[in-house]
């Protein structure tokens, strides 16, 4: 008698799937260099720290953390609402712990084993990880040239009857790079209807406006874009996790069904709250930002260092010694800085635009370390 076949509890398409890191904390990579300072100049984060509304709205309600947490967004969509009128609906968002979440949840809305998502490397590379744990196939249309331009051509060949989502990211993460609004309008208005893009600007907040199509012009259009914002950049709450997206009446209607309830806890809520009114703190952020980023150019061209041009809070680089010596060297002088190899950039390094302080930190170690 034959024996029967083993059946799998595991599903092979999450076997088979790459778990996201992120970067380390400043605490692990203080612990492990030895030495008593450093600056965090690899995850993006806001330099000038939380929004002092946010982190008071926190203090304020820390005597009621025993009660449960909104079992609802209700308040958190009615002030976006109110942030962005009048051009979006309290029913258009989604609200998550944090943007990573709502990746997943557009991969669990748009995806199964089978079905196909457009990214364009180099880019944000949780997009690949969520797709994949829902077994999607990832189709890469690689951006073209020095520049880091998006192949609409490319991504257009590509589509089929099998394509749920592209994703389109501005400005651009690891690059910093903008792409124009003729570029995005020439992909968005040829889609077909059976595709959702997921229209990642996270660090609008920093780019310049001209000629920078944003999410809620294509979603205004009725066209399946999903604009996607975190309160981890400009407002300076990583720690706390929290997201939104946005899209058209019906597209956020969907995934809001996957939407779990008491998602978002009590302190994150009302500092979210908080930081959105808080325009002295975005106004202070964009500024510094700016500053910065000047300075750091003026840097780099004096160094003889190649660099692109920014629309975010970060810079890409050319590394000027391989990045296997310069990450640990540049640590030795208590400075965090991202290599962009599993990113899709080899010889490469991102830094956060910085603090006058940590900003000619990070120059000298530079100096030091190889040249």
């Amino acid at each position: 008698m034959a024996r029967p076949s083993k059946i799998s509890l595991f599903k092979p398409h999450i076997e088979t799937a790459t778990q996201y890191k992120g970067g380390v904390t400043r605490g692990e990579n203080t612990l492990k260099a030895g030495v008593e300072k450093v600056y965090k100049m690899s995850s993006n984060e806001n330099a000038l720290g939380a929004s002092p509304k946010a982190v008071q709205a926190i203090l304020d309600h820390l005597n009621i953390i025993h009660e449960y947490s909104y079992h609802d967004d209700d308040r958190l969509r009615d002030a976006l609402a109110a942030h962005f009128s009048p051009n979006i609906s309290p029913d258009q968002f989604i609200t998550a712990n944090s943007g990573m979440e709502l990746l997943d949840m557009f991969s669990r809305g748009f995806l199964e084993p089978g079905l196909e998502c457009i990214v364009s490397m180099p880019t944000f590379g949780a997009y690949r990880n969520f797709a994949q744990g829902q077994g999607g196939v990832i189709v890469d249309i690689p951006l073209k040239g020095e520049n880091f331009e998006l192949d609409v051509p490319g991504i257009l060949a590509a589509v089929n009857q099998k394509t749920r989502m592209i994703y389109i990211t501005n400005p651009n993460n690891p690059t910093g790079t903008l792409i124009p609004k003729d570029v995005t309008d020439s992909l968005i208005n040829s889609l077909p209807d059976h595709i959702a893009v997921i229209y990642d600007e996270v660090y609008y907040h920093y780019a310049n406006p001209e000629n920078y199509a944003r999410a809620i012009d294509y979603i205004n259009a009725g066209k399946n874009v999903i604009g996607l914002h975190s309160f981890s950049k400009s407002y300076g709450l990583a720690g706390l996790r929290l997201g939104y997206a946005f899209s058209t009446p019906e597209m956020a209607a969907y995934l809001n069904k996957i939407r779990r309830p008491f998602m978002i806890n009590t302190l994150t809520m009302e500092a979210g709250l908080a930081a959105l009114g808080d325009y002295q703190h975005i106004a202070d952020s964009v500024r510094m930002n700016a500053d910065g980023k000047q300075w750091l150019y003026h840097e780099f061209e004096r160094l003889g260092t190649h660099y692109w041009p920014t629309e975010a809070n970060f810079i890409l680089f050319k590394s000027p010694i391989p990045n296997d010596l310069l990450i640990p060297k540049m640590m030795e002088y208590g400075i965090m800085i991202r290599p962009t190899e599993l990113l899709g950039i080899p010889g490469c390094a991102r830094v956060t635009i910085g603090m006058p302080d940590a900003n000619r930190a990070f120059i000298d170690a530079l100096k030091k370390v190889a040249y």
